[in-house]
């Protein structure tokens, strides 16, 4: 795997991310009512189970989360990358509409110190597993029309998974569970 054919890969992966994010901002900023939905979906699905818990227990809840978010984008790619690129867009919608949301309701410091600590690994682990799946759905394309053994590719882009998606996804969770809160104390 060559780093001019993962940069490109990224490159795609980062641009559908950024899309629903603009997207996502732009419905919230039309219709307050859609963002505000989102907003209670996330809280009911994913914060409101787990950010009581105590920070240990927040962090292992937050990795194995995210975890399984960039497991499905990669695997998703098995699809011919088409689910990767639904799954990363509609992550893009929500986190772009419930900024928005948040927008209105606090300071773009108190935004920053809520996504930026924690985000400057879970999102390009997130981009990076988009990368992954769409690199997957590629090889799942080649052997289709005769090329090389779409597994043996699988095999080598899991290993790249395990390398670096992890380790990003772990950092994040600990970051998002002992340090976000800290810095969100500092700026409110």
């Amino acid at each position: 795997m060559s780093d001019l054919r993962i940069s490109h890969y990224l490159i795609i992966s980062g641009f559908i991310l950024i899309a629903g994010f603009g997207a996502g901002f732009a419905l919230s900023t039309a219709d307050p009512a859609f963002g505000e939905s989102l907003l209670t979906m996330f809280e009911e699905m994913i914060a409101g189970q787990i950010m009581d818990d105590d920070p240990p227990i927040l962090a292992l809840l937050l990795f194995l989360n995210n975890l399984e978010a960039c497991l499905v984008i990669f695997i998703g790619g098995a699809f011919l990358g088409i689910l990767s690129i639904m799954i990363i867009g509609f992550n893009g919608v929500i986190i772009g509409a419930v900024l928005e949301i948040m927008r209105k309701e606090s300071s773009d410091l108190v935004l920053l110190a809520a996504i930026v600590p924690h985000g400057i690994f879970e999102l390009p682990a997130v981009v990076a597993s988009g990368a992954l799946g769409l690199m997957l759905g590629r090889a799942v394309k080649n052997e289709w029309t005769g090329g090389p053994d779409a597994a043996a590719e699988a095999w080598n882009l899991g290993k790249t998974f395990v390398r670096y998606i992890i380790p990003f996804v772990a950092l994040a969770a600990v970051i998002e569970a002992f340090i976000t809160p800290a810095v969100l104390q500092l700026v409110t």
